[in-house]
């Protein structure tokens, strides 16, 4: 059985810590926790999803184990705590339910549980709610309640409790999607989209540093802006293709000498995804360019470095947007698995992506990256020289 140690950190809120004077934004410290459980979760498969195809709030966000980022919001009034993934991938938001069913390998069992009778400002709906990923299926109901994100309170939100999951592991409790609402399949107003309705932004616009700290601390989420200490340059923006995901055209993928999509490709920025996945030939060249090597395990295909090489020695990864290019170095692609150095570049059929990229953590890890909700795109920047 494989054990992993998963450093990881929880966030402590308190008022009397965010200041909110002069427009500045919200920071909320982090606090270390220790878990031993592997977070595979993240890498999942939105089959459902992707198979058809003026105040600024600032939310920390921590890395589990180079799996996912998450970051704590409230629910009901008074607030709940939960840890949730913010995922570009998906729109809508859900935690677990204090009705979540007693049955085996029913996992929100083990998380923080949404107690609608603890909440002043909770109604009711009962519709009945349901999403499918690769790795399984959630289900549960509908509910609405006021939702604090970075101290700032979205009033009237819908979102599901969920009362029967799959195997959510790690330190988050639950998701909360930021992708454009049409993707969800029963019309409901993402939380970014009701923050712009109720006035509670600048602009239109989010943006996530990730944290490229082994211990992943000190990466932000910000909600109505960009904080120019994280970036250097400017940014280039790419339009996105719909607004239903966060879908973007490289201008081409290089490694070393072998270069990929000259022609560009459709790539989907993905912060709920750690790793890139992709058409099972763009995913061979890549690995190629690298040196890797197949290893065929479960229900996708990774490649393999001997964990003897000398990590400095392998080529970057560099995507192109919007006329600049971003490198991915080996140290943020190798990921090491029990006795494995895996890359972080893997095909799996049941993301049903077609020719188009699934594009993770890996490297938005390397970039500051923001979504202009208003404008319909993505601006990707080079990091700045700071010790964050």
């Amino acid at each position: 059985m494989k054990v992993f140690i998963v450093v990881a950190f929880f966030i402590v809120a308190s008022p009397n810590w965010m200041d909110m004077s002069n427009g500045s934004l919200i920071r909320i410290p982090l606090k270390k926790q220790v878990n031993n459980e592997q977070t595979r979760l993240r890498n999942r498969a939105r089959s459902a999803l992707h198979g058809k195809f003026r105040n600024t709030g600032e939310v920390p966000l921590t890395n589990e184990n180079d799996m996912s980022y998450y970051g704590e919001i409230g629910i009901g009034t008074p607030p709940q705590k939960f840890n949730v993934v913010f995922d570009t991938g998906s729109p809508d938001l859900w935690v677990p339910s204090s009705k979540c069913e007693n049955v085996d390998k029913n996992d929100c069992l083990n998380h923080k549980q949404y107690n609608a009778s603890k909440s002043s400002t909770y109604q009711e709906i009962g519709t009945p709610y349901h999403i499918g990923y690769g790795t399984g299926n959630l289900d549960g109901f509908l509910s609405e309640d006021n939702v604090e994100v970075g101290g700032v309170v979205v009033r009237n939100q819908i979102f599901a409790e969920a009362t029967k999951e799959f195997e959510f592991y790690g330190l988050s409790d639950g998701i909360l999607g930021l992708s454009f609402p049409a993707l969800s399949s029963q019309n409901i107003p993402t939380v970014f989209e009701n923050m712009i309705k109720q006035g509670l932004l600048d602009k239109p616009v989010f943006s996530f540093y990730l944290s490229q700290a082994a211990n992943g601390d000190k990466g932000e989420l910000l909600l109505g802006g960009s904080d120019p200490k994280y970036y250097k340059g400017k940014f280039a923006y790419v339009p996105v293709s719909s607004k239903r995901d966060w879908q973007v055209t490289t201008d081409g993928i290089s490694v070393g000498d072998h270069e990929l999509c000259q022609d560009g490709c459709e790539a989907i920025i993905d912060t709920g995804t750690s790793l890139i996945y992709g058409p099972a030939e763009d995913i061979e060249n890549i690995n190629k360019g690298i040196g890797a090597k197949l290893y065929t395990s479960g229900v996708e295909e990774s490649y393999y470095i001997e964990c003897n090489t000398n990590f400095k020695d392998l080529p970057n990864v560099v995507f192109s947007f919007g006329g600049q290019q971003f490198a991915i170095p080996s140290k943020m692609y190798i990921v090491r698995d029990d006795d494995k150095c895996l890359t972080s570049f893997r095909t799996r059929s049941a993301l049903n992506l077609g020719n188009r990229l699934l594009v993770g953590d890996t490297f938005l890890r390397t970039v500051y990256t923001e979504f202009d909700f208003g404008k319909g795109r993505i601006g990707f920047a080079k990091l700045a020289d700071v010790n964050l």
